[in-house]
């Protein structure tokens, strides 16, 4: 990892640091609604001029017809709709389980990847690749991102402005599947846009994300070889690399691994683990509570394009402190059907 890349990531000591003396309250949180996990009561997303010229009124329509408001049939199919001529590609991850964390003999592990079995109990379609400039620009006019390009992700994106944009897009997307005309007007809740058109998209969840990025995998990266699907290793700042120009992995989805770390909904914390060491199986987890991890850090994954070959393992555990921004974070998004039911415990 480059000098630049260790100044700008949470030393596991300093988290701890801040967990035990409670100075976590020294960074910003933000009300972030839906887009993060374990923050209490749901708030209004962060809203800005933007937000309001992209603000719609959502008429009732089909919402069977809205591609992503079924659930698949099959893990890996792929479903699309188009903004403004960007196409949004998304690919199923279907409910089931995995084993999330490291065995002790994988290479570079960390000693807190604490193997356990997960069972995440509703599938979800989450996006195919990060999310670009280009998507990011159907939204919001500014494009924050230091290595530009329409087909690069953006990055240097934080999570207030990461909840904007999926409340924006959850509002902007019809059930039917049209996309509605922008007009002026107050933009609504990302829960109401979830009320009114069955869509709501999100960050991940740390489980998700590792999930769908193992596609049915249990080794330290998601295909042979970490060279034939990620960006990694740059010496040279050399910056991201459009998406899609790796292999992906098993379920369709690309640079899992590499360009850039990946935000993810959950604060950061240790998982539960039993008297011996050993993690504890759990069902739809969501991170630490906010008394366990104080203050703002979140959890974010795949390592980046200056990253060491450890850190692009599935397994490895980022974190990052949510009011921080710089070229080596972006993110995808997720969307839960809303005819997809919680299953039985």
């Amino acid at each position: 990892m480059k000098r630049s890349e260790r100044a700008r990531r949470v030393g596991r000591s300093a988290l701890v640091a801040a967990a035990v003396c409670g100075v976590g309250a020294n960074f910003a949180d933000f009300n972030v609604g839906a887009v993060c996990a374990n923050d209490g009561e749901a708030a209004v997303a962060v809203k800005s001029a933007t937000s309001a010229r992209m603000a719609v009124s959502v008429n009732d329509g089909d919402l069977a017809a809205f591609p992503l408001a079924t659930p698949g049939e099959k893990a890996g199919e792929r479903r699309t709709f188009t903004v403004d001529g960007v196409e949004f590609a998304f690919r199923w991850a279907p409910p089931g389980r995995f084993l999330q964390g490291s065995p002790e003999s994988e290479e570079g592990r960390d000693w807190y990847e604490y193997r356990r079995e997960v069972e995440l109990t509703r599938g979800f379609w989450i996006l195919e690749t990060e999310t670009t400039q280009a998507m990011w620009n159907v939204v919001f006019d500014e494009n924050p991102s230091k290595f530009r390009g329409p087909k690069r992700p953006v990055d240097s994106v934080g999570l207030a402005e990461i909840a904007e944009f999926c409340a924006a897009l959850s509002e902007r997307v019809g059930a039917n599947g049209a996309v509605k005309p922008v007009k002026s007007g107050k933009s609504t809740k990302n829960e109401e846009a979830e009320e009114a058109t069955g869509v709501l998209f999100a960050l991940p969840t740390e489980a998700q994300w590792e999930y769908a990025a193992r596609a049915g995998t249990t080794g330290p990266y998601p295909a042979a070889t970490l060279e034939e699907i990620a960006w990694f290793g740059d010496e040279n700042d050399g910056g991201t690399r459009d998406v899609a120009t790796k292999k992906p992995n098993a379920w369709g989805l690309y640079d899992v691994c590499g360009n850039l770390w990946e935000w993810c909904a959950d604060r950061y914390g240790d998982y539960p683990t039993d008297e011996n060491g050993r993690g504890l199986s759990a069902i739809d987890p969501t991170g630490a509570t906010p008394e366990e991890c104080p203050g703002n850090v979140r959890v974010d994954r795949g390592g980046c394009w200056d990253s060491e070959a450890r850190e692009c393992r599935t397994a490895y555990r980022g974190y990052y402190d949510a009011d921080r921004k710089g070229p080596y974070v972006g993110f995808r998004f997720v969307c839960v059907p809303k005819t997809e039911k919680r299953g039985d415990k």
